[in-house]
C-alpha cells in the first residue's frame, strides 16, 4: 500500500464519520452545527479521489518499470499525441513528442547507405547511454 492509499483511506474515513455526525446532528435539531460539520466533507472526498488516482498512478508505473527491466515492451503511460490513443499507438499526429524510430526498411539501401544508417545508429546508442 502507498502513502496516496493511506491517505485516501484516511480521508474517505474521515468524510464518512464527519457525514455521519452531521445527520445525528441534524435529526437531534442542531441545525448550524450540523451544516458546519458537513461542511466539510466534500473537500476531503476530493481530497481522496485525487490520492486514489496518485496510488494508481504510482502502481502503474513501477509495473511498467519492472515490465522495462524484464525486456517486455510496453507503451507509455502517457500518449505522446492527440492520435495515439485512439489508434492504439501506430498512429502519430504532425506534433508528436516521441523519438524517431530507427528505420526497418534498411535493406533497400546500398553498401554506403547502410554504413552511414549504421554509424548513426552507434552515435545515438552512445549518446543514450
Amino acid at each position: 500500500m502507498t502513502r496516496h492509499l493511506a491517505l485516501a483511506r484516511a480521508c474517505r474515513t474521515l468524510a464518512l464519520t464527519e457525514l455521519a455526525a452531521a445527520a445525528w446532528l441534524l435529526v437531534n435539531h442542531e441545525w448550524l452545527l450540523g451544516i458546519l460539520v458537513a461542511w466539510a466533507a466534500p473537500s476531503l472526498l476530493a481530497a481522496d479521489t485525487i490520492c486514489r488516482c496518485a496510488h494508481h498512478r504510482a502502481r502503474a508505473q513501477a509495473q511498467r518499470a519492472a515490465r522495462l527491466e524484464a525486456g517486455e515492451q510496453v507503451q507509455p503511460l502517457t500518449p505522446c499525441c492527440p492520435f495515439w490513443k485512439p489508434s492504439d499507438g501506430p498512429v502519430h499526429g504532425p506534433g508528436c513528442t516521441r523519438p524517431p524510430l530507427p528505420r526497418l526498411d534498411t535493406y533497400r539501401l546500398d553498401d554506403a547507405g547502410r554504413a552511414a544508417f549504421d554509424e548513426i545508429v552507434r552515435y545515438n546508442d552512445r549518446s543514450a547511454a
